[in-house]
């Protein structure tokens, strides 16, 4: 098979990603204080790294979760594991396939609901790629069954590697059972609270900027100031 290495992200910068509880952010070799109350929203050229970092079977980031998110109500996977700083959830799943059907869609049912898709697919490219190198989907929560289900405030955003990318991590690695092809990671959150913050503050936004090279981390990394 051909190889795709144009298809795999350059990560030549140290993406901000382990933000501690009391407000400090790594970019490139240098720390930033924050005062608390600051956040680093985490980019999707981020995120779709993390991802290949964690095909390749690179530790996860801190606050990020090895969990089957299908397994629960969203609700309750907010109380049993840690936020990210940004009052989110970032989530390493594995993807299950509906048995009985043909198109082998998804399968996004939940003991007590369902995640719909919402919209199209997103691609994403990263720095030092020429094609998308993840897919984005968006998705929203239903309790309850169809047609009597509905809608929560919850929300998630679903992120896999394209085809393209995982043919060819698979073909730079040695023979064995790549079960992590079915995995995505997502980031779960609650549109009310989110609102709800937006509403007590009008935030300023200015970009993070990697002091070593004097560029900016992939597009989406922002510091926001409260």
């Amino acid at each position: 098979m051909a190889s795709h290495q144009s298809d795999i992200p350059n990560t030549k910068h140290e993406k901000l990603c382990n933000m501690e509880s009391s407000g400090a952010a790594v970019a490139g070799n240098d720390e930033i204080q924050l005062p608390r109350g600051n956040h680093v929203f985490p980019s999707d050229e981020f995120l779709a790294d993390c991802l290949v970092k964690r095909f390749n079977g690179e530790p996860n980031p801190d606050h990020f979760h090895d969990v089957d998110l299908y397994s629960k109500h969203p609700a309750e996977l907010s109380e049993e594991l840690e936020p990210s700083t940004d009052n989110k959830w970032y989530i390493f799943t594995p993807r299950f396939k509906k048995t009985r059907d043909t198109k082998l869609r998804p399968d996004r049912r939940t003991p007590n609901g369902y995640w719909y898709t919402t919209g199209v697919d997103k691609a994403i490219s990263v720095e030092g790629s020429t094609n998308p190198v993840a897919l984005k989907n968006f998705l929203d929560f239903y309790e309850g069954n169809r047609p009597d289900s509905t809608k929560t405030e919850w929300k998630m955003h679903e992120y896999r590697l394209t085809d393209a990318v995982k043919n060819t991590l698979i073909n730079s690695k040695p023979s064995g059972n790549f079960t992590l092809d079915n995995w995505v990671l997502c980031k779960l959150y609650k549109k009310r609270e989110m609102s709800s913050r937006s509403e007590a503050s009008t935030p300023t936004i200015v970009e993070a900027q990697n002091n070593e090279d004097k560029s900016s981390p992939p597009a989406g990394n922002m510091i926001i100031f409260f």
